[in-house]
This record gives structure tokens, C-alpha cells and sequence, in this order.
């Protein structure tokens, strides 16, 4: 079913990179171009075009830059008056060149575009348009920008309450010792949301993971680091959900190995394997039956 996304606030992206892969990721979406593709790496000479494509219809090339703002400062006429002028060595010739920008729609660089687009007219170049962050977020909320949308939120809406007071998944774990398989488990692994409304004796669990060992219906609980975003879980934490002890010591193991959980729970992923060395075995059973003694 289609999300209405049309009164949810869509945050700005700060990072140059991720911005870079939006900005392409919605030139592919519009099904507008061909041939789409980020122009070289950093360091190396741009040419004021940081993704190009190819139009479907006539073939033309079309140019982008992107620029995340850090502040709502407008453009000035010389910065648009830069770029624009490296756009014009770009090779092929473009017939279209675009701004993607997270600054915030602004009159001033509005009307700095319009007298730059004028002159380009005049001189037979390319057209000249920018496209601002609420252009850019009217975008994420149309239909056929949907995958773009899930693709750079997911945390965003996934982590809504009113997807349930739960959030988890289904997860087959295979486990071995020096790369030699001998134990598997249908898993349900998952998060309960902060606190968001009326309180009651059940807050105890909130900003808690689960996990459910579906073979034995066993269901425990464990918490996230205090100064990072990887779990904290040790093998007592889950033991009432793992019998064997083996187990239950290397699916902790397992859970602490990822540096963010939360992406084991909203990622497409849902088989993993995990192995420890016969020395980590072996450091195990001497704890263990030392500790049982």
C-alpha cells in the first residue's frame, strides 16, 4: 500500500557522499535518463558536474551538481556564476545542467538562476535550474520515488511507532566452530521502541531488543551499549532462551559482532552464518566447567 507522505518532514541530508547517491538514485527513479553515472572520483577534476546522464528521448547529455548547505545562505551570483562556467568544458557538450541543493528555497538565489539562465539562453548554451531541498523532498513524496525514499529512511519511518509497539524479524543462524557448520536456529530478532505515550508496567522492556528462539518458543532480552550503537548482550543475559550453553555463548558473540544493531533488524538480510575458532572453544569450556564447578 502507498505511504501519504505529504505532512511527514523529511530531514536533510548532511553528508556530501549520501547526497550525491540521493541525488543519482532520483535522476534513475524519474525513468527520464540513461546512462546514469557519478562523474570520477574525488580529487579528480569535475568539471562542476558531479552525476551525468543521458536524456531517453533524444539522447542529449544533462549535468548535475549537488551541494549540501550548512547554513540557509543564499547562493551568490559569482558561486552559481563558477560552476555554471566549469559546466561548459564538460565533454560531451550538455544541453541541460541542474544544482541539487539542500538550501532551503531562497528568492535571492532564485533570482541569481533566472539572470544566469538569461545569459546562457542568449549564448546558445546549456539551460540552467536548481532544484531545492523542498523540491527535492516533494520528490520522496511522489509515488514513483517511493524505492529512493525507503532506500534513504528506512530508519526514518521504519522506527514510527505506529508500525506496532514491536519491530523484528525473521532470521536463520547457522553456527560452527574453524569454519565447519553444526548447529541452526529459526530466530525472531527485534527492538520495542523508547517510551512514546501513556507510561504503564510494561515501559520496563522499552529500548530493549528480543530475541525468540523460535525451535524452543524461548523468548529473552538484552540492551544496547550506553556509548554505542551495538548491543551489549552476554551469555547470561539470553541463557533462559538458549539451553546449550555453546550456543548460547556464540549467538551472543554473534549479536555484539555487528557495530550497528539496529541495521541486523531493518536490513534485507535473513541468513547469516557465524563461526569462532576451536581456541575460543576451548577458552569457553575452561570458563564454563570451571564456573559450573
Amino acid at each position: 500500500m502507498y505511504m501519504d507522505l505529504r505532512f511527514v518532514d523529511i530531514p536533510k541530508i548532511e553528508n556530501d557522499e549520501i547526497f550525491e547517491d540521493l541525488t543519482k538514485a532520483l535522476t534513475q527513479a524519474s525513468g527520464l535518463y540513461k546512462n546514469i553515472n557519478v562523474n570520477g572520483r574525488p580529487g579528480q577534476k569535475q568539471n562542476g558536474v558531479d552525476v551525468y546522464a543521458r536524456k531517453q528521448d533524444n539522447s542529449d547529455w544533462i549535468g548535475i551538481q549537488c551541494k549540501v548547505r550548512s547554513t540557509n545562505n543564499p547562493f551568490t551570483k559569482k558561486a552559481l556564476l563558477l560552476e555554471v562556467n566549469q559546466a561548459k568544458e564538460f565533454n560531451p557538450k550538455l544541453s541541460e545542467y541542474y544544482l541539487y541543493t539542500t538550501l532551503s528555497r531562497d528568492s535571492v538565489t532564485q533570482g541569481n538562476v533566472r539572470e544566469i539562465a538569461c545569459d546562457l539562453a542568449d549564448e546558445n548554451e546549456f539551460s540552467f535550474e536548481v532544484f531545492f531541498w523542498e523540491d527535492i523532498e516533494g520528490m520522496l513524496k511522489q509515488k514513483d520515488y517511493e524505492a529512493v525514499y525507503y532506500r534513504f529512511y528506512h530508519k526514518f519511518f521504519r522506527d514510527n511507532l505506529s508500525l506496532g509497539h514491536s519491530i523484528g524479524k525473521l532470521i536463520n543462524l547457522h553456527l560452527g566452530f574453524e569454519n565447519k557448520l553444526d548447529s541452526q536456529y529459526d530466530l525472531k530478532i527485534g527492538k520495542i521502541p523508547s517510551h512514546n505515550g501513556e507510561k504503564s508496567r510494561a515501559d520496563y522492556y522499552r529500548g530493549s531488543y528480543y530475541i525468540t528462539n523460535l525451535n524452543e518458543k524461548r523468548i529473552e532480552f538484552f540492551q544496547k551499549k550506553h556509548d554505542s550503537e551495538k548491543a551489549q548482550c552476554f551469555r547470561s543475559d539470553i541463557s533462559a532462551a538458549f539451553p546449550n550453553q555453546v550456543d548460547c555463548y556464540r549467538i551472543s558473540k554473534w549479536i555484539e559482532s555487528f557495530d550497528v544493531f539496529d541495521d541486523l533488524i531493518y536490513n534485507d538480510t535473513h541468513n547469516y552464518t557465524f563461526y569462532l575458532s576451536n581456541k575460543e572453544r576451548a577458552e569457553f569450556d575452561e570458563y564454563y566447567y570451571v564456573e559450573e564447578e
